[in-house]
């Protein structure tokens, strides 16, 4: 199945109050750092979709690794990030595997296990899920992709997603494994979190068979 990944980073990181793409995780960016885990993981093209300050977070995106779209309606919120990255994907996509640019404890396990569930199910999505809500990261296939388009304002995936549970399957993790890093007070946890231990894969031993 052609998959293809998109890492929605094009916010204005209004509540960090600075570019969030280009804080340091770990000796790197964390835009370099959810590329790198996605790049890794089983997806053919990597697109990173950007916006506010684009110049200057694109720099940080390594070309071997992804390519860059910029969303020019970034300012009206997630669903002009989606719309841009899902025009940009060859026609040759079947899936894409969503992933947003601020969550950098994601790995590639966790990705690749989620890839597996989707293939399996034979559903149209999945996605992780916490304390059972699903949200990004997820694998969308071309069926859902319709309605993805047609999202307007800051209204984006999460919606999509738990609006049409059965047409989805889920993967619980924890909450430590998907820190959405939006203020100072999550920057502060993500370094706790990164300084006392490496970020560890999901597993589903159903889905090792």
């Amino acid at each position: 199945m052609v998959t293809a990944a998109l890492i929605l980073a094009a916010g204005t990181s209004s509540r960090m109050g600075r570019p969030k793409q280009l804080l340091d995780v770990g000796g790197r960016s964390m835009v370099a750092t959810v590329v790198a885990e996605v790049a890794a993981s089983a997806v053919g093209d990597v697109v990173v979709v950007l916006g506010d300050r684009a110049a200057e977070v694109a720099v940080a995106v390594d070309p071997e690794q992804a390519r860059v779209v910029i969303a020019s309606g970034y300012a009206e919120g997630m669903a002009a990030s989606l719309r841009a990255g899902l025009a940009a994907l060859p026609a040759a996509t079947e899936r894409v595997l969503i992933v947003l640019g601020d969550q950098p404890m994601v790995t590639s396990a966790l990705l690749d296990v989620l890839l597996r569930l989707h293939e399996r199910s034979g559903l149209p999505a999945a996605a992780v899920s916490v304390a059972g809500l699903p949200q990004p990261p997820a694998v969308v296939d071309r069926r859902m992709w319709a309605e993805l388009e047609a999202l307007l304002g800051d209204t984006g995936l999460r919606s999509v997603l738990r609006a049409h549970p059965e047409l989805l399957t889920t993967l619980p993790v924890g909450d430590e494994q998907l820190l959405d890093v939006d203020t100072p007070t999550d920057y502060a946890r993500l370094r706790a979190a990164a300084a006392t231990r490496a970020p560890a894969p999901a597993t589903d031993t159903r889905l090792d068979a």
